[in-house]
This record gives C-alpha cells, sequence and structure tokens, in this order.
C-alpha cells in the first residue's frame, strides 16, 4: 500500500512538473509575441515620425523631388541644355572664372527672357533666388570669357528659423529661411564691402516682399518693416564683402 502512494505521489509530482512547465513555456511564448509586437510597433512609430517631420509622406517625396540640383556647365558664349522648373522658389548658383562680364539670362520655352539672373564683371561666385511663375521647359543663355558653371535648385521650405537670428555671409548670398509673425520686424545690417549692398525680403515662393537697404560702400544701419503676412521668408543680399543681419 505504502509502495503505491509512494508511485501515486511521484506521478502526481512529475505531472505537476508537466503542467508547470507547460504554463511557464506559454507565458515565455505570449511575451515574445508582445515584445515582437512592441518592437514592430516602435518601428512603425519611427516611419511615422520621420514622415510627419517632412510634413507628409506625399510632402517628404515632393521636397525629395524638388531639392535636386540640376548642373550646367561651359565656357564663353553659350546656351545652356534645356532643363524644366516647377512653379515656385528656384536658387540660381554660380561660378564664373573669366575676366570680363558674365550675363545669365533666363529663357522660358519660346526664347522669351524671364529675368536677368546675374550680371557682373570678372571672376564672380554668387546666389540669388528667383520666382516661377509657370513650371515648363526652360535654358540659360550666358555671356562669359570664361569657364562657368550654374547650379539650381528648387527648396521647397515649410517652416522656417525662429528670430531673433543672426545671419552672415559675403558677397552674394541667399540666407536661410526665417519665420515672421504678423507685425513688427526689426533688421539690423552691416556690410564690410566696397561696391553695392542691397538686402530683398522675399517670401517663400521667391516673390520680394520688402526692399531692405540699397546703399554704396560700408553701411552699418537698421530698417524695421511691418509684415503683414506670418509665415516663411529669406534674403537676397547682394554685396562685394562679409555682411551680418540681425533679424528681431
Amino acid at each position: 500500500m505504502s509502495s503505491w502512494n509512494s508511485g501515486s505521489s511521484a506521478a502526481v509530482k512529475n505531472l505537476s512538473c508537466l503542467l508547470l512547465g507547460v504554463v511557464v513555456f506559454a507565458g515565455c511564448a505570449h511575451a515574445a509575441d508582445e515584445a515582437t509586437r512592441q518592437t514592430r510597433g516602435n518601428d512603425n512609430r519611427s516611419d511615422a515620425i520621420s514622415v510627419r517631420t517632412g510634413g507628409s509622406e506625399e510632402g517628404a517625396e515632393a521636397q525629395n523631388a524638388t531639392a535636386k540640383t540640376i548642373q550646367l556647365s561651359g565656357r564663353g558664349r553659350q546656351a545652356s541644355e534645356k532643363f524644366v522648373l516647377e512653379p515656385g522658389l528656384s536658387v540660381f548658383t554660380i561660378h564664373h572664372d573669366g575676366d570680363s562680364n558674365v550675363v545669365v539670362h533666363l529663357l522660358d520655352r519660346e526664347g522669351k527672357s524671364v529675368d536677368t539672373l546675374f550680371n557682373q564683371i570678372g571672376a564672380f561666385d554668387g546666389e540669388r533666388g528667383f520666382a516661377i511663375a509657370e513650371g515648363g521647359q526652360y535654358l540659360l543663355d550666358v555671356a562669359a570669357d570664361g569657364q562657368w558653371t550654374i547650379g539650381i535648385r528648387q527648396p521647397r521650405a515649410t517652416e522656417g528659423q525662429a528670430i531673433p537670428r543672426s545671419l552672415e555671409g559675403r558677397g552674394y548670398g541667399v540666407t536661410e529661411f526665417i519665420h515672421l509673425d504678423k507685425g513688427l520686424a526689426v533688421f539690423k545690417m552691416k556690410h564690410q564691402g566696397q561696391g553695392r549692398f542691397t538686402v530683398n525680403l522675399v517670401d517663400r515662393d521667391g516673390h520680394k516682399v520688402e526692399a531692405l537697404v540699397n546703399e554704396l560702400g560700408k553701411f552699418d544701419g537698421s530698417k524695421p518693416i511691418n509684415v503683414d503676412k506670418p509665415g516663411t521668408y529669406f534674403l537676397n543680399v547682394a554685396g562685394d564683402g562679409n555682411w551680418t543681419i540681425d533679424v528681431q
């Protein structure tokens, strides 16, 4: 009788251990599945954050498409290859290593002049932003006596840096985007060059909003303006020396 009880007790213990093992295994499997689901969820959230940073998946793709730079090059008097621009802001960057004038005209598909992008003498590096009214095919009519390269990009800013903000550069340049609220904004400007110094406030689509300064030589001054529409803006700056602009 005691042998039977001993055997029964052992069987019960074995069965209990077996059941405990099944429970532990099921719990571990459930925990592993939950961890996997959480990891996948985190991956999905990371993707969502990346997309939201760009505004939307469609917006992010559009920004990537317009951020591509068109590269053109040549020597002397030439018409560039044809290229396509979308409506909105286009930023043109030029390098010229000649000694005489370099003049660059933007022409539409019918050969009509849209704008004069640059008109400088001698070696020159510069950048300017322009508004493109209609999307389509364009080319550049370049008059120069040296090697030249021109890059074209179409940034699509969704937001700008908050002010107060200090901006600086040299010569012809396009500043970073800034955000201006409706109401008063003050621009404090300094120029260390000897030539013409101009600063224009431009909206994110490339349209000129306000002329801030147009002076010859060194300059140290400021101008207040009334911002009618809150939004994203940048500055087209032209000079021949170092400049700083504090926006308040």
